[in-house]
């Protein structure tokens, strides 16, 4: 029985995704959505009480799929530098863009002005926060660089839902010049919060 209603939870999700990154939040009913997934409206209204508990559950689905958090947490673990500058590339260029990057941005503008949205933002970038710390601090452990990581993992944010616009808006450019700038400048002050930029 759980995994019935497991499965039709995921179609409801996996139908309101492709809904909303073709037709956007606000143009997207839980009718369609029914339609989309073949889950009666009833059912879907007992599995989620609104619509914006579909978007918290794809939010929060794709949130920790694309955070590879294991990965993160295992690099961390083993003190592996290498691995922990592979998952801040991936961060900043998340190999499947094609549905996760327009979707991202539809819930960015939705979190503007619907409250529920909002805090669904706000709690999952709360972890992505906590992510990126916890990155950083193996790359340039201490105490007293804790104000400069907090910055440093501002900055990554910044950079990453920058690069996001530039590729929705520009799908034709490429970016990876402009990633790989990016990253240096990202490494250049790990290297000073290190001290290895001395003479």
């Amino acid at each position: 029985m759980r995994d019935r209603a497991g499965s039709r939870r995921l179609r409801v999700i996996d139908a309101a995704r492709k809904l909303f990154v073709n037709n956007g939040f606000h143009a997207t009913g839980v009718a369609q959505i029914a339609r989309e997934s073949g889950v009666a409206v009833g059912q879907i209204y007992r599995d989620f009480e609104a619509k914006e508990d579909i978007v918290a559950a794809i939010v929060e689905g794709d949130c920790y799929a694309f955070l590879e958090r294991e990965s993160l947490y295992r690099a961390i673990a083993a003190g592996d530098e290498t691995l922990v500058w592979a998952w801040i590339r991936q961060f900043m260029r998340p190999s499947d863009q094609s549905t996760s990057e327009p979707l991202f941005a539809e819930i960015i503008a939705e979190s503007t002005r619907n409250a529920r949205i909002a805090a669904i933002f706000t709690r999952t970038q709360g972890a992505v926060e906590g992510d990126m710390h916890a990155a950083l601090a193996l790359l340039a452990p201490g105490d007293h660089l804790a104000r400069r990581r907090a910055v440093l993992g501002d900055m990554i944010l910044t950079q990453s839902l920058g690069l996001m616009q530039h590729r929705l808006l520009r799908p034709l450019r490429d970016t990876d010049m402009l990633l790989e700038m990016i990253l240096a400048a990202i490494a250049a002050e790990v290297r000073a919060m290190r001290g290895e930029d001395r003479p």
